[in-house]
């Protein structure tokens, strides 16, 4: 084999094995960073259980980095004191547009306190209180990455 050739056969399979394998460091395409600083009020206490009055949380979002990105849904699951699932209180995926900028700060409001939490607390003889909210974020940065971040609040028996 001639030089040339040996040169562009050594390209080729250094190609491929830069684009096969799996690169933690996203040199190409990289991923927004995210991080939730607050979330305000982190317990919640419904002083009325009409939907209208029950309480809702801001959870605060930073980029920090300089890739902007949209929170495009949210869902809710629910948990016992004792870190047990409750699955009928389950808030599926809810669609939301909202674009965090480059190394910029949105407040999301939620409302976690539902009327089914409202009624299992009163339905329920057991002391499961406080539940906690598990809220999960889904963003899409400009670069087509998805970003799942997690926050948290306590919503305690009425």
């Amino acid at each position: 084999m001639n030089r040339l050739t040996k040169t562009l056969l050594l390209i080729l399979l250094w190609s491929a094995a830069f684009l096969t394998s799996g690169c933690i460091d996203k040199t190409f395409k990289p991923e927004a960073a995210l991080e939730i600083p607050q979330v305000n009020p982190y317990e919640l206490y419904a002083t009325a259980t009409d939907t209208a009055s029950l309480p809702t949380t801001t959870i605060t979002v930073n980029s920090i980095n300089q890739i902007p990105s949209n929170l495009k849904s949210y869902s809710i699951s629910y948990y016992t004191k004792y870190g047990e699932m409750i699955p009928s209180l389950t808030v599926n995926s809810t669609p939301i547009e909202l674009k965090l900028d480059a190394a910029g700060t949105i407040s999301i409001t939620v409302k976690p306190y539902t009327s089914r939490v409202v009624d299992l607390f009163d339905l329920s003889n057991s002391d499961i209180s406080p539940v906690t909210a598990r809220i999960n974020l889904v963003f899409q940065d400009y670069n087509d990455n998805i970003i799942n971040k997690e926050a948290h609040c306590l919503l305690y028996k009425p």
